[in-house]
């Protein structure tokens, strides 16, 4: 009986992760696709200039997202669905002092997305930086350290090394961007390499714990 609602528990967290990278990717489509003028180029323009209440200049840019609401929306979407999911597929990593930080740290990165979607760039720009750190972060170390847990069981060993590489991914993007990436990649560029990682391994991990 036990091992049931455990299971339950793991496959509705599961889900959760399945339907909030979707519709994350989903919405944020529909948005990019009514942005502007001018139109959405995801090298020069980020999520934030999608979430942008206002048309009007911002940072030296023009920035204009009839759509910002149905953005905000999925981004506080998806910060709740990977907090919850991340607190119900606890039972399926090993147990230990990583599987706690790991856990955590996806559950804080899902919560800073859900504030993120309160703190439009051109409210506050400040919000919409610390918010958007915050949430890149946890994600990132969150993924490193889920994988380190990982290693300990062979039947995760493949899933481990994936999910490492993603972290790692998403934190050297962070880095980098701190360098000034964003000169060679584009705002939105940079910002799309550390935010794939999460919106890869969220559905691919929740598939694995479903089948």
């Amino acid at each position: 009986m036990q091992d049931e609602k455990r299971g339950g528990l793991i496959a509705c967290g599961a889900a959760l992760f399945i339907a909030g990278t979707i519709q994350f990717v989903v919405c944020i489509a529909v948005t990019a696709s009514r942005y502007g003028p001018p139109a959405y180029n995801p090298v020069t323009i980020t999520i934030s200039d999608l979430q942008a209440v206002t048309c009007g200049s911002f940072q030296g840019t023009y920035v204009c997202s009839p759509f910002h609401d149905l953005a905000n929306f999925s981004v506080a979407v998806l910060g709740l669905l990977i907090s919850a999911g991340s607190l119900l597929i606890r039972a399926a990593l090993p147990p230990g002092r990583g599987r706690g930080s790991a856990i955590g740290l996806l559950v804080v990165a899902g919560l800073a997305a859900f504030a993120n979607a309160f703190t439009p760039e051109d409210v506050t720009y400040v919000g919409d930086l610390v918010t958007a750190l915050m949430a890149f972060l946890g994600a990132n170390f969150g993924l490193v350290e889920i994988g380190r847990t990982m290693s300990v069981e062979p039947r995760w060993r493949h899933y481990s090394a994936f999910t490492k590489a993603l972290g790692i991914v998403g934190v050297a993007a962070i880095v980098l961007d701190g360098f000034g990436a964003a000169a060679l990649l584009g705002n939105g560029g940079t910002e799309w390499f550390i935010i794939s990682p999460i919106l890869i391994w969220a559905p691919i991990f929740g598939i694995r714990l479903l089948l």
